[in-house]
């Protein structure tokens, strides 16, 4: 809402203000209040004045350019826009708008071709029952108009291929006759004054902020200026957006990390150029010191001390695994390792002479071995187990559990002397230090030892280390083969490791301390290449920004002129609310009032219920809004019916508020209304078609007879009936409603009179019956339509006392007791009459049917005069 006036509600009734006896121009107020303001707006409000249209697109680009050199941001070219002088002066009504003739219809709904209407100048009465097809016409009339309510017309839905819709309009436009062919449009002048009431329409004209479907042409001179504003607003905004575009390709010209980047990146209307310019760097020389600047910071990057640092910590890795694989094979026993492995090899002489001697007269089934080993040792490990449980019984077999006998008592006396015997143990000892100490030998580390033997062991120019590396890599080497296959280690070569070790540890320090030395160099250099890489960076931008002068001082101007726009763009605003306020005035003096006074004239004449009018305005706009007590909708208190005629004065007065120039069109309005509201709102047609062409479509009978009987003396009246006899739509011209037609039932009676001559039986019975029925109809509408000329009918309020001279009186003594004859024998054979018992059995016949059938022709030729 914060872009539109402030609403303002007029209610019905109440006073305002503005003079209501003198006439108001609105060409006066706009006048007025573009003399009071800018020149660019007078401007356009002297072309809206001059051409009473929208303002051309050159006009909104001479403003826009006026708008920028009245605010100085422009310099002054476009000469002064003087003052505007009008002389006020009444809108002009359109000349009045008749239709004559609608025919060739197609391809609208399922309405058959070759229909013909050709409505009066005053009512014209479409009457048809539901479903006829009168629809498809008044959905035309709606297409035309561009009505509130005008819908999709769709073609024969049921038909194989759709038809392109099409209609022959004949119409006047004042005096001149002329004629349009529609093929579908919606909203085709000048049919679009036409006023148009349906019954989707009521819950718009009765709850709906509706704008006026007719504005005054002065009126819309507001709605024309406040378009023109806003077309320079969307100008400003235009100028303003291009300018506000930052320059990517500017701001790629410099570096991230300068003290200059976020000054360009931040550019904008409140940069001070005077301090950013100080910054920027100019001459003839810039160039030759820029070059200096990146050979030293090329020469800076040339990594060589990185590269011998990369050498000598690969030197000190090696020599570093080289001391402690020295140290380690010092530190390595080799004496108790060689002492422990014979050791081994005699307790394992002495082992097997023990089991041997031991186990000599046990009667064993095999030599002992480690397989026989196990088999004791297991054995004895579930003995253990069974004593734990207390379930262990020292005079039977662990396994068969069978007594043990002298020969098996002395055997495991002999399994467990084995068992505890020391040579077992000190065996078991021994091999644990020997495991221990091949471990030891096993973890010397030797990967980059093995590396750099590999890689220089080929070369000329070997490091001075190289033979002491591959001494200590060689005594490595021999000791892990020896403890893998359990030789005894070389006790002389081993020995050899003291000198080596002594000489690579000096050889580890003198890399050591030139390492750090030489790391000590590369931080400085880093840091230099910091240092000159930000003074060669800075150096460059403060170049550039020389360079870029015009560039940047061009978008710092620009930004500081989008940001003038914006802020002159403000009271534009202003302009449009007050250009709203001038159009609120204006049209309540030319409209609301008079909407109001013929509103209460048409809620009166149609009886409706009493609710309170407002007249609600935004953005120049006339709207009303109808609210009963407590602000609540109608819809919510009303009943159908009242709903109906509230909605049918609001239409009414609408349509009159111009004084009506084109047709006004009725699509059953007075459907859910009861009979005195359908009088009331017949008698209102009837009084709109004395003046104007009207033409109303209506299902109701009681409406349409009505309305004929309002028209019976002045004859501004055409009726024309819709049915669907022939296919959907079909037209034809008539004097009023009939509910059945001499012609319609003739053609029944002979049809059923063919059928019951093909049939015999109970078959023709029944059909003899049924004809005596459209007999007796036929009697009953030749003497209400032929006998007595209309002059009474059932769906006429009145009676026709001036058709009594047309009844031909000579005849009726003639006539009618052969009628009455006809009718009463007819009632006697149809099940609507009940009957005597002694004519019950009495069946009618064929050829009485026919009979009858042709005296009552007859009589009609006499009554005709034939």
């Amino acid at each position: 809402m914060s872009d539109e006036a402030p609403t303002d509600v007029i209610s019905s009734g109440e006073e305002a203000e503005l003079g209501t006896a003198e006439f108001l121009d609105p060409r006066a107020l706009l006048v007025d209040w573009a003399n009071a303001n800018d020149e660019w707006a007078r401007l356009l409000v002297s072309e809206v004045i001059a051409t009473g249209r929208a303002v051309s697109a050159s006009t909104i680009d001479k403003a826009y350019q006026l708008f920028r050199q009245e605010k100085a941001l422009d310099n002054r070219e476009l000469p002064t826009v003087e003052k505007i002088d009008i002389v006020a002066r009444q809108d002009e009504s359109a000349p009045r708008l008749s239709l004559t003739r609608l025919s060739e219809v197609r391809g609208v709904n399922a309405l058959v071709s070759g229909a013909v209407i050709e409505p009066h100048e005053g009512l014209t009465i479409l009457y048809g029952e539901n479903g006829t097809g009168k629809t498809g016409y008044s959905r035309i009339f709606k297409a035309l108009a561009n009505s509130r309510t005008a819908d999709t017309i769709l073609g024969n839905i049921k038909a194989d291929a759709s038809e392109d819709q099409a209609a022959k309009l004949d119409f006047k436009l004042g005096d001149e006759a002329q004629t349009l062919t529609w093929t579908g449009e919606r909203g085709v002048s000048p049919f679009t004054r036409m006023s148009i009431f349906d019954s989707p329409a009521v819950t718009t004209h009765v709850d709906s902020d509706l704008d006026y479907v007719y504005t005054p042409a002065s009126l819309s001179l507001f709605s024309h200026v406040t378009a023109a504003i806003q077309a320079v607003e969307a100008q400003i905004d235009a100028s303003a957006g291009a300018l506000d575009t930052g320059s990517s390709s500017l701001l790629d010209r410099f570096q991230h990390g300068s003290t200059i980047y976020p000054l360009i990146e931040t550019l904008g209307a409140s940069t001070d150029l005077a301090d950013l310019k100080a910054k920027a760097i100019t001459g003839d020389d810039v160039d030759t010191k820029l070059d200096g600047l990146a050979q030293a910071v090329g020469a800076l990057r040339e990594n060589t001390i990185g590269m011998q640092i990369t050498v000598l910590k690969a030197e000190q890795r090696v020599l570093a695994q080289a001391s402690v694989a020295a140290e380690a094979l010092v530190a390595f026993d080799a004496t108790a390792y060689n002492n422990a492995l014979a050791r081994r090899a005699q307790l394992t002489s002495d082992y097997e002479t023990f089991r041997s001697e031991l186990f000599a007269a046990a009667d064993l089934p095999a030599e002992p071995d480690d397989t026989w080993s196990q088999f004791i040792e297991s054995g004895e490990t579930y003995r253990q187990h069974l004593v734990e449980l207390d379930a262990h019984d020292s005079d039977r077999c662990l396994y068969c559990r069978q007594p043990l006998l002298a020969p098996a008592r002395d055997l495991l006396s002999r399994y467990s002397a084995y068992l505890e015997d020391k040579i077992s143990a000190d065996l078991r000892t021994t091999d644990a230090f020997l495991a221990q100490l091949k471990r030891q030998a096993a973890a010397v580390q030797s990967n980059e030892l093995v590396a750099f033997l590999n890689e220089n062991r080929d070369t000329n120019d070997q490091p001075s280390y190289f033979a002491w590396v591959d001494t200590i890599e060689g005594a490595r080497s021999a000791l892990a083969a020896a403890a893998t296959s359990g030789a005894p280690a070389n006790l002389a070569l081993l020995e050899l490791l003291s000198q080596p070790k002594t000489d690579v540890d000096k050889a580890l320090l003198t890399v050591g301390s030139r390492l750090a030395n030489l790391e000590a160099q590369q931080q400085n250099r880093t840091q230099a290449l910091a240092d000159k890489q930000a003074e060669y960076l800075e150096y460059k931008d403060a170049v550039e920004l020389g360079k870029s002068w015009a560039l940047i001082e061009a978008q710092v101007k620009n930004a500081k002129e989008a940001d003038q726009l914006k802020t002159l763009k403000r009271p534009l605003q202003q302009l449009v609310r007050a250009v709203t306020g001038l159009a609120k005035t204006a049209s309540d003096q030319l409209i609301n009032r008079s909407f109001d006074a013929l509103f209460l004239e048409e809620c009166d004449a149609l009886r409706a219920p009493a609710l309170k009018l407002q007249f609600v305005g935004r953005k120049g706009k006339a709207q009303r809004r109808k609210v009963m007590s407590g602000r609540h909708k109608p819809s919510k208190v009303l009943s159908e019916g009242e709903q109906k005629v509230l909605a049918l004065a609001d239409f009414l007065a609408e349509a009159r508020l111009a004084g009506i120039t084109a047709p006004v069109i009725f699509d059953d309005p007075v459907s859910s209304l009861d009979h005195r509201r359908i009088n009331e709102v017949a008698q209102r047609v009837a009084w709109l078609a004395e003046e104007n062409q009207v033409i109303v479509f209506t299902h109701d009978i009681l409406f349409a007879t009505t309305l004929l009987g309002l028209f019976e003396k002045s004859k501004r009246c055409a009726y024309f009936q819709i049915t669907d006899e022939d296919g959907k739509g079909k037209v034809t011209r008539a004097t009023g409603p009939r509910w059945d037609t001499l012609s319609g039932i003739k053609g029944k009676i002979n049809s059923t009179i063919q059928a019951a001559q093909q049939q015999d039986g109970e078959a023709r019975d029944a059909l003899v019956r049924v004809g005596y029925g459209w007999l007796r109809s036929w009697c009953e509408v030749f003497t209400e339509t032929e006998l007595l000329q209309g002059v009474t009918q059932r769906y006429q309020p009145n009676v026709g006392m001036t058709r009594l001279s047309n009844i031909n009186t000579t005849k009726l003594g003639e006539i009618i007791p052969k009628v009455t004859d006809v009718f009463e024998e007819a009632c006697r054979y149809i099940d609507a009459h009940s009957q005597p018992l002694v004519t019950l059995g009495v069946s009618p016949t064929l050829a009485g049917l026919e009979q009858h059938w042709a005296e009552l022709q007859e009589l009609k030729k006499v009554n005709d005069g034939k």
